[in-house]
């Protein structure tokens, strides 16, 4: 997969497992969103077979990215975990990025 804007994806199961123990996390109404502040710019994009069949949870992630894009140019350096919740597919690209990004203020890592 492409990098996104600056930002390498995260793979290695032992750095999800780290950032799932040690990141601050910040629940909102379409996903959660997991950031430990680091020196290297990481991010993953994850939906589980709770978000839906394949299709929709390739959606969900896609929406999730682009909207990760849109705002990558604010954030501060550090691993990124989006994890998309049920029903994130139906709402609208403004809406989630308004909430992604109170997500990422709320976590102190928006510029």
């Amino acid at each position: 997969m492409g990098s996104l804007v600056g930002f390498e994806s995260l793979s290695d199961s032992k750095e999800f497992s780290s950032v799932y123990k040690d990141a601050k996390k910040w629940h909102s109404d379409i996903c959660v969103v997991f950031y430990k502040p680091t020196s290297d710019k990481k991010v993953a994009v994850v939906a589980s077979k709770k978000v839906g069949k394949a299709v929709v949870r390739n959606r969900a992630k896609r929406l999730l990215r682009a909207v990760f894009v849109s705002v990558s140019a604010e954030l501060e350096s550090g691993i990124y975990i989006m994890v998309a919740k049920n029903g994130l597919e139906n709402v609208e690209f403004l809406k989630i990025q308004k909430a992604l990004r109170w997500s990422l203020k709320k976590l102190g890592c928006l510029r």
